[in-house]
């Protein structure tokens, strides 16, 4: 063997050595799990007979690839004749059996209406309807039962003596969130021979406000002038104060005129808002580890509304068999922040397997409860153990040694 096929021997070694050393700092990512989310606010529901409703949900794509999700409906063996679809808008909507979703937002995410109509020989009772959602490949497949309680339309009518007035209203009970107004309609009838000028009058709970206007107008009344034997429809707006507690709130709503006096009692039932926030203890986004080893960090859950959230469950999506763990795993409720003044800490604990390659990495955090969710992603940066860069320059010394060696003897020769 000449002087040049052994320089070119040995320079080809010693490249084919460092190109196998080099996979070592190369990262590749490793694809997250694909997910989605259905999800609706109110999910057990009181009805009239004949009523409809349209109610929002939202289907969500938590994962990182496109994703077409087929929809349907499943009402239970007792609802089979009801009318129940998912539309894309309240009015003139088409039904919806698909959405396609990105990953990105604002685009990983739709808002539907689940639109139901009350047959008119229903009976009173509960009726289920299972909202399922699968993917194209039919790998994730998500369900969401709705509730829907059936009572009769309730009709009031509220009449006291001396007078010819008469009061009615179809829905005396409504059911809000806090923060929102409550809105009554209320049919006046004047069932006297003459025209009267009624004063209108309210009884609220402390704190609350209201005021009255002639339905379909924006013009605010505190009288109205009704012709004999005619009837007025007026539309009560009922304001509850920011921080207002979940319960009933009685109302009574009054008109009069001189001898004629008429009352009705409205009622108006608070159920509170919900808001959940989850953050890392120092704010930031992102964690460092070595591959093989465990990764604690601190996370902090709040609720920012005025009622508890129940049953929240923490989970995670992550790269294939990587493990990451909650401490505790579950929280049975979680009070308005107002109330504790503090945040729930939760201990979050990360592996990553040995072999996982030097890279960044995408981990997504999610707690839910029962009226709300959120999720965060935290950045992974994954490192090799520093005894494995000493071992590599270990071997490469030795092997730059030994080719040295040979070297030298060949050329001796």
């Amino acid at each position: 063997m000449n002087n040049k096929t052994k320089n070119i021997f040995l320079f080809g070694f010693i490249i084919l050595i460092f190109l196998i050393l080099g996979n070592i700092v190369w990262a590749q990512d490793s694809k997250l799990d694909r997910d989605f989310i259905l999800y609706s606010e109110y999910t057990d529901i009181v009805l009239g007979k004949t009523e409809e409703l349209d109610l929002d949900v939202k289907i969500i794509n938590t994962g990182r690839e496109m994703e077409e999700i087929f929809l349907s409906v499943i009402p239970d063996e007792q609802a089979t004749n009801w009318e129940a679809l998912l539309k894309n808008s309240t009015w003139k909507g088409f039904e919806v059996h698909k959405v396609v979703l990105l990953a990105e937002e604002p685009d990983n995410s739709k808002t539907l209406k689940f639109h139901i109509k009350v047959p008119e020989e229903v009976v009173s009772g509960n009726y289920k309807f299972t909202l399922k959602g699968i993917t194209k490949d039919q790998q994730i497949e998500k369900t969401m039962d709705i509730i829907i309680g059936i009572t009769e339309k309730k009709e009031e009518t509220e009449e006291k003596e001396p007078g010819n007035i008469e009061m009615t209203t179809k829905y005396p009970t409504i059911e809000n969130p806090a923060g929102k107004e409550f809105k009554f309609s209320i049919e006046v009838k004047n069932k006297t021979e003459e025209t009267l000028m009624c004063d209108l009058g309210i009884q609220l709970p402390r704190g609350w406000s209201a005021y009255c206007t002639p339905q379909w107008k924006d013009e605010r009344i505190s009288s109205i002038k009704i012709n004999k034997d005619s009837t007025e429809n007026l539309s009560l707006t009922v304001v509850p104060p920011v921080f207002v507690e979940k319960g009933e709130y009685p109302i009574t709503f009054i008109v009069e005129s001189e001898e004629n006096r008429a009352s009705i009692d409205l009622k108006a039932i608070v159920t509170g808002t919900y808001k959940l926030n989850l953050r890392t203890e120092t704010g930031l986004l992102n964690i460092d580890t070595i591959a093989g080893e465990e990764k604690t960090f601190t996370v902090y859950v709040w609720n920012e509304g005025s009622a508890a959230i129940d049953s929240l469950s923490f989970f995670s999506t992550k790269p294939e068999d990587w493990e990451v763990t909650f401490k505790p795993e579950k929280i049975s409720s979680l009070p308005p922040i107002a109330e504790t003044q503090k945040p729930e800490k939760v201990e979050v604990i990360v592996k990553t397997p040995s072999r996982t390659l030097p890279g960044d990495y995408m981990i997504s955090l999610t707690t839910a409860g029962t009226q709300d969710q959120k999720r965060v992603e935290i950045r992974t940066t994954v490192k090799t153990s520093t005894k494995w860069g000493w071992i590599g320059i270990g071997i490469i010394v030795i092997i730059l040694a030994i080719l040295i060696g040979i070297f030298i003897k060949l050329k001796r020769r």
